[in-house]
């Protein structure tokens, strides 16, 4: 979440990266200690998808930097996460629904979302956006 901040809130990409490296650095030594922690894949799966979507030239100057990523790992990793994960599977499952988006893969995003809007029916977002998911796949609906 602090990857996402520094990136999205203060415009700060290579803080981003850093936070980035740092909670995969985490996950990944979780992972060593009990494998079966699925909630680790969210940070991996994260920052895959984050880098691997990233223009060819600014990956190949992480590449050099020893950083990499891959979308659709990045993909398999948050759908670990989303379906298997304790804590953090509704995070993973907003997340994987986002990248789903991104990626044309409507079918996906619209079962995230149709899982989080009957598991917080209190939460009018997941309704909302499941609706407007639902309406531009509609023949002849207008695209947003």
């Amino acid at each position: 979440m602090l990857a996402d901040y520094a990136s999205l809130i203060d415009k700060r990409p290579f803080e981003s990266l850093k936070q980035i490296r740092k909670s995969e650095g985490y996950a990944k030594s979780l992972l060593a200690v009990k494998p079966d922690v699925a909630d680790a894949y969210l940070a991996l799966g994260a920052g895959n998808y984050i880098i691997g979507s990233l223009p060819t030239h600014k990956r190949f100057v992480l590449w050099l930097t020893g950083i990499q990523g891959d979308r659709e790992v990045g993909m398999q990793q948050l759908k670990t996460a989303a379906t298997q994960g304790d804590y953090l599977r509704p995070f993973a499952k907003i997340l994987l629904a986002l990248a789903a988006l991104c990626e044309g893969q409507s079918a996906l995003a619209h079962a995230q979302l149709e899982d989080l809007a009957a598991e917080f029916p209190q939460n009018p977002l997941f309704g909302r956006e499941l609706a407007m998911q639902t309406n531009s796949t509609l023949p002849g609906a207008p695209r947003n």
